[in-house]
């Protein structure tokens, strides 16, 4: 008998190609490496990237951003001793040397120095604006015999109850109901998604001063007729060269782009697997569903390219881009297998 063993160094890092057109990827399963034990299995809810490719992770359990160097190597985290078990999207700023980050159960947003610093504060901890959303929808009707606890159930009757408060949103208002996402206009100008239980976009000037109000309200009982403008979840957003802004609207299963003053001058729905983040290189908009699919869009509000298909190895919360083409996914939920996606452009 022949006994043999394989080499324990092997590559084991799942890799494949995903092409569409000009665009192809090599998908590199597990990008984040040397993470310590406190945050090896938590979720990482999104990211961003700096200019020198280093890429921030926001994670949730801990509620912490860790920043990886180009190589995915863990460098160090901060914001801990703020930050609670729901951040959810971040952005970095580059002319502040910042990052950005969006608490959603806080209602708040959260911009920090690369030490780990409180440098700025948008909204008041705990507060949430008058929309009519309703988090306590399950607890009350609890009390009020409707429903029986179901506590072994509470992953899928907890989406639920999430689902009917988002459905009592009835009118749109200030900052902030659940915030979930940021960017910054080319002249440093705020822009932020809010997000679960509001219909709003706010756009502070580089004071943190708001300046303006973009909404839209949509109707939760036609999901699938096409309203540009009108939406069901801000749930991801970012500003393109131009300054337009793309928005995720998740429910809805398609993207709004507006203008800086509010109009709509893009819009694309049906087959996006739930677009759950957005973000852009400069030259391409790139938008994850959650479901598996990457759509890639031009300036022109053109598709260019459509990858992955349904329950694909390219679902994920949310993504980011780096300078030279690469995208990183944040899975969370969508793939809980993984923390950290790379897909390196290679052509």
């Amino acid at each position: 008998m022949k006994l043999s063993h394989c080499d324990i160094n092997r590559d084991y890092v799942q890799k494949t190609i995903y092409t569409c057109g000009d665009f192809s990827y090599e998908y590199e399963s597990d990008f984040a490496k040397n993470l310590p034990a406190s945050l090896a299995r938590c979720s990482v809810a999104g990211g961003c990237c700096d200019p020198e490719g280093n890429v921030y992770l926001s994670v949730r359990g801990p509620g912490q951003i860790v920043k990886l160097d180009r190589d995915g190597n863990f460098v160090k985290s901060f914001g801990g001793n703020l930050l609670e078990d729901y951040i959810h999207f971040i952005k970095f700023h580059p002319e502040h040397q910042t990052i950005i980050c969006t608490d959603t159960h806080n209602h708040y947003v959260l911009e920090f120095d690369l030490e780990g610093n409180l440098v700025r504060q948008f909204g008041e901890k705990g507060k949430a604006s008058d929309t009519g959303c309703d988090m306590g929808t399950l607890a009350r009707m609890r009390r009020q015999g409707k429903i029986f606890p179901t506590e072994p159930y509470l992953g899928v009757v907890g989406m639920w109850a999430f689902y009917e408060a988002q459905r009592r949103v009835n009118k749109v208002a200030g900052p902030f109901n659940q915030p979930t996402d940021i960017d910054l206009t080319s002249d440093g100008k705020y822009v932020i998604a809010d997000g679960y239980g509001n219909r709003a976009i706010h756009i502070f000037n580089q004071e943190g001063k708001l300046e303006k109000t973009i909404s839209g309200l949509g109707d939760w009982e036609k999901p699938f007729e096409d309203t540009p403008g009108k939406m069901l979840i801000v749930h991801a957003l970012c500003v393109d060269a131009n300054d337009h802004i793309w928005v995720c609207d998740r429910e809805k299963d398609a993207v709004h782009v507006f203008d800086l003053e509010g109009n709509v001058v893009g819009y694309c729905s049906n087959n996006m697997g739930a677009p759950s983040g957005v973000d852009t290189d400069g030259k391409y908009v790139y938008v994850i569903g959650r479901a598996g699919y990457l759509t890639i869009f031009d300036l022109e509000y053109n598709v260019v390219a459509q990858l992955g298909t349904f329950n694909s190895d390219l679902r994920a919360h949310d993504l980011a881009a780096d300078q030279e083409g690469n995208l990183f996914l944040f899975p969370t939920h969508a793939n809980e297998d993984h923390q950290v996606i790379k897909l390196r452009r290679i052509r």
